[in-house]
């Protein structure tokens, strides 16, 4: 083990969560230094975005089962209205929730603690419009604006549209850790690649509705993605919170090739820079747990991966009476419960298309985004689904890893019997038995988790992964996490349900429920909880761009 996967390793233990002692936070919430959830750059020229009440174009006829199907809908043309309806889909405001005396707002892409750290970017290379040419473009959230940061020279976006003519631009995705560490201390590095993955499976699924293509670009390093991004630029900066670069995906028709794009030439050529960053809070604390892991965690140019999914499971056809709903109101309509009504359950139909829908295969929205091959197994507390005995279940998505997911996992109880007529890789672990106690105290004691019909936790094989990829790939693994999340929240929707990430949860009680070992390879990343939500009556809704009432809503 070298020492960047030792030092990933010592920070997962030191985050873990246990009955005897939380993870190091702040143990209180300090108002007075909350971070500002909105990013601005003051003094960027601005490209005010379309609010599109519905899908522009063919994209307004979207289902929600188009995103899944084997063939992708009829590409939208490039246009402000199609890049409006892609910002606001994948990252954009959802609602405004209020106390009357509070006052708050949610988003299509969820974040832990709703305290949202991911920031998205727009690297344009083809014109749009007179407003929209090529360059470096920041989305603010709240005003549903393209800020504008820095030129393309119109020679080198010429030549790249030639180059890579399926293409028009790319998608980058960073992190301002201090918006989670102000409220959960050491564990917050997690919670952010969570959200990172939450908002690529959001954006990957909001291309999908306008009929285009999201790929991550696996071999740029965080230097270059910072540089494309501007965000190692100290004099933009000051004394604004720095944003750590995650992820750059290109974006385009469906088969485009997004390998060999230049983004080195293309960070060196960006010029007539603009705006500065705003800072979030008066004061910030340093969290040395996320300072010591950070350098380990940085991932440097790399080759090609290149890896064939295979799919290892029998297709299960949708519920009709789900899927017919449009895909926009469903991605719109996406919330976190806070409460769910344990007397309410869920047919075997809509569990079985749920599950079916977290298995990744080589075109599997929103899977196919990345080249990574699935590393996460899905362990299942079902509850209450008709049909199913209570009692727990694995989903085998990464089946090159079941071998030693079984090997680890040492518990003498534990049966492996193949659940029939599922079509699913799909095992009993040992039921019938009620397990909604002991999945709520493995959820650091939160009712919901045994509330639901079912929840889950997201295991994977943390130490073999680092071992070969690397130790940046402990990344890459809370990103898949992530994605699967905002799968099973569309899915829950589509149910007439509601579903809530966890991420406090007793790690190691997980483990030894298993038999796997607390420090072992295999390691629980996330749960998921999925059921009945119980509505807070003091809590109002308010429309999600009110605020914006003079734009024109087309």
């Amino acid at each position: 083990m070298n020492e960047a996967i030792q030092t990933v390793r010592a920070y997962h233990h030191a985050s873990k969560h246990s009955v005897q002692a939380y993870a190091p936070s702040p143990g209180f919430l300090d108002w007075d230094t909350q971070p500002d959830p909105f990013r601005r750059y003051a003094g960027a020229s601005l490209v005010a975005l379309p609010l599109v009440k519905d899908s522009p174009g063919d994209a307004q006829a979207c289902t929600y089962a188009q995103i899944y199907a084997s063939e992708a809908p009829q590409p939208e043309r490039l246009s402000p209205k199609a890049l409006g309806l892609f910002f606001e889909l994948a990252l954009g405001l959802s609602a405004w929730k209020t106390t009357g005396m509070e006052r708050w707002a949610l988003r299509n892409n969820p974040s832990s603690g709703n305290l949202h750290p991911t920031e998205g970017y727009l690297l344009l290379w083809r014109e749009v419009s007179a407003e929209l040419s090529p360059g470096l473009y920041h989305y603010a959230v709240r005003e549903h604006v393209l800020e504008r940061r820095a030129t393309l020279p119109e020679t080198l976006a010429a030549r790249l549209s030639v180059a890579h003519p399926g293409s028009f631009g790319a998608l980058g995705l960073s992190s301002i850790l201090w918006r989670e560490a102000w409220k959960y201390g050491a564990r917050a590095y997690r919670y952010c690649q969570l959200d990172v993955g939450h908002a690529l499976a959001a954006a990957r699924i909001s291309a999908r509705v306008l009929g285009w293509s999201l790929k991550l670009d696996a071999v740029v390093g965080d230097a270059t993605a910072a540089a494309c991004f501007g965000l190692d630029r100290d004099e933009d900066f000051g004394v604004a919170e720095r944003e750590h670069p995650d992820l750059l995906a290109v974006l385009g028709e469906p088969g485009m090739e997004s390998a060999g794009i230049a983004w080195t030439e293309i960070a060196q050529a960006l010029g007539d820079w603009s705006g500065i960053a705003n800072p979030l809070s008066l004061e910030r604390v340093e969290w040395p747990q996320i300072t010591t892991v950070l350098p380990a965690l940085h991932k440097a140019e790399a080759a090609p991966f290149i890896t064939a999914l295979i799919r290892h499971y029998l297709p299960e056809p949708p519920t009709p009476e789900a899927d017919a709903v449009k895909a926009c109101a469903i991605i719109r309509q996406r919330r976190s419960a806070q409460r769910m009504d344990p007397r309410v359950g869920l047919s075997f139909e809509s569990f079985k298309r749920m599950l079916h829908r977290t298995l990744p295969t080589a075109n599997t929205v929103p899977f196919d985004v990345q080249p990574y091959p699935p590393a996460i197994q899905l362990l299942l507390f079902v509850h209450a689904v008709e049909g199913l005995e209570a009692g727990l279940y694995t989903l085998i998505r990464a089946a090159d890893r079941f071998g030693s997911f079984r090997a680890a996992c040492t518990s003498v109880a534990l049966e492996w019997e193949p659940v029939a007529n599922t079509g699913l890789p799909l095992y009993r672990l040992y039921a019938p038995i009620d397990l909604r106690r002991n999945a709520a105290q493995f959820s650091c004691h939160q009712g919901i988790a045994g509330h639901s019909a079912f929840s889950l936790g997201m295991l994977a094989d943390l130490g073999q992964i680092m071992e070969t990829d690397g130790a940046w790939a402990y990344r890459r693994l809370y990103w898949e996490a992530g994605m699967i999340g905002q799968v099973l929240y569309f899915e829950a929707e589509a149910s007439g349900l509601q579903g809530t990430g966890i991420g406090c949860f007793f790690d190691d009680d997980v483990h030894q429920s298993l038999g796997l070992h607390p420090e072992g390879s295999w390691q629980d990343l996330y749960h998921f909880t999925i059921g009945r939500a119980v509505t807070d009556p003091r809590l109002r809704s308010e429309p999600a761009y009110a605020h914006l009432h003079e734009r024109c809503f087309e």
